[in-house]
């Protein structure tokens, strides 16, 4: 999709769609960050739960149990986006959110909670799978970095709205504020075609004519389509391609040495995506500021940390398709593991009792930078960088296996973490983040190539 013709209404096409589809990212990013402002309420004598103040391990499975419902979602939506469509099968994906609030809302177990948070990894899961294929099927290869870190955008945005709307509202409010950005994407999504390539495997030719016109701004008004025709008929060649190989699908294909090195790609990245440690923080992040010994309020420190996500992605949208990913990648894992270093580092002194009058400030500086060097590479460019380094043929496939690698290497982050901090400490947990960030550098310079610029439909074509 890299002609010409008709790129600004094209652009805006692509751009109007992701930002709709991204409202449900946003809604999940509020279920997931919002454990954090309301954690140490359920752990309290004033908890809102029938069962009482959450435990400890009670609340390793709120946090983690998301994670299994990852894979649940990673599963029946990897499954159904043949099927149904991409487009449709984001659509779906308002079920499981509105399921989220409308639990959180009703229960009074602990119980209930393992079931809304299951629930919402349902979400997460869906949009890891589905997303990416929606962005690589509409976006021109000029722009899709910029829409691809779009995920990463509206995802921290619903963390960083859940942080300010925790902070003033009460537990029961909460829910029914939030249901405002589900029920919007629901009516977002009517105005919006089915990916060109999901109606094209589907033999459906004249309405994937015209929801590729859509995608790239060619209207009635258009005096040359030629570009477009050449385009159109480059699309079909691929997924017709595509098709005939996905029927003759083995064992075989995921053994040759571009298809082995994609898939461990993949997976790795979602391993470090995981494993520095920045999610599993931002998840626990006013329990962690308390545990860390800064003496800012650690209700105020997580929205600071929240809002400097935000920073972060608008710098990764200026960066992306400016240096390219590898440099990106490289410069964000470095800084991550540097940052919480420096995080570790302050937890240790004091813990051994040093005077760090004055320096209080060092926790919430350190995770800033953490933060905001994570959302500039390594929180966005793993998702959307797979369909660049896959075989057509194993995409879909490949993409599933890696979803599935997120959510399992999530859970075991997010189930360890509140035990990590009470039997080695935070500043033993961030040892353990940094080492994995640097040990990722070495593998991100020596393994994974530079993707920036490349044509999905023309690179499979040569």
């Amino acid at each position: 999709m890299s002609g010409k013709l008709g790129l600004s209404n094209g652009v805006f096409n692509q751009v109007f769609s992701v930002c709709a589809v991204n409202l449900i990212n946003f809604a999940h990013g509020a279920t997931l960050g919002w454990l954090s402002p309301f954690l140490p309420l359920l752990q309290s004598e004033d908890s809102p739960l029938d069962t009482g103040p959450v435990t400890v391990e009670q609340a390793s499975w709120i946090g983690s149990i998301l994670c299994l419902g990852g894979i649940a979602g990673a599963t029946i939506y990897g499954s159904l986006t043949t099927r149904l469509g991409v487009k449709r099968c984001i659509s779906c994906i308002i079920i499981p959110n509105i399921s989220f609030w409308v639990i959180v809302y009703f229960g009074t177990s602990v119980y209930h909670l393992y079931i809304a948070r299951f629930v919402a990894g349902i979400t997460g899961g869906g949009i890891l799978v589905t997303f990416p294929l929606f962005i690589a099927d509409i976006s021109d290869s000029r722009i899709r970095g910029i829409l691809g870190s779009c995920l990463a955008f509206s995802g921290n945005t619903g963390i960083l709205v859940i942080y300010i709307v925790g902070d003033f509202l009460s537990y029961r409010t909460v829910p029914v504020v939030m249901l405002i950005a589900p029920i919007l994407f629901g009516i977002m999504m009517c105005l919006i075609p089915e990916t060109p390539h999901s109606l094209l495997r589907k033999r459906k030719i004249e309405e994937a004519e015209r929801s590729l016109k859509f995608f790239k701004g060619v209207n009635s008004k258009t005096k040359d389509t030629t570009n477009f025709q050449r385009d159109f008929e480059a699309l079909q060649i691929f997924v017709r391609n595509s098709s005939s190989e996905n029927v003759k699908l083995q064992l075989s294909d995921f053994t040759s040495p571009q298809a082995r090195k994609g898939i461990f790609i993949g997976i790795f990245l979602m391993f470090l995506n995981q494993f520095c440690g920045v999610f599993a923080i931002l998840t626990y992040a006013v329990s962690i500021f308390q545990e860390s010994g800064s003496d800012i309020d650690p209700g105020s420190s997580a929205i600071t940390i929240a809002a400097i996500q935000i920073f972060g992605t608008v710098a990764s949208f200026i960066f992306i398709d400016m240096t390219g990913r590898k440099i990106l990648l490289l410069v964000s894992t470095f800084g991550t593991g540097l940052g919480i270093s420096c995080l570790g580092t302050f937890a240790w002194l004091k813990e051994q009792q040093f005077d760090l009058t004055g320096f209080g400030w060092i926790p919430i500086v350190s995770l800033s930078v953490t933060v905001f060097l994570f959302c500039v590479g390594l929180c966005s460019i793993p998702f959307f960088v797979l369909p660049e380094i896959l075989p057509a043929k194993i995409c879909n496939a490949g993409n599933t296996i890696s979803m599935l690698s997120i959510t399992i290497f999530s859970f075991v982050v997010l189930k360890i973490l509140p035990i990590m901090l009470e039997e080695i400490k935070l500043y033993g947990a961030s040892a353990v983040f940094a080492c994995t960030c640097f040990i990722g550098v070495v593998v991100i310079a020596i393994i994974i190539p530079e993707t920036k610029g490349k044509n999905l439909i023309e690179a499979e074509n040569v």
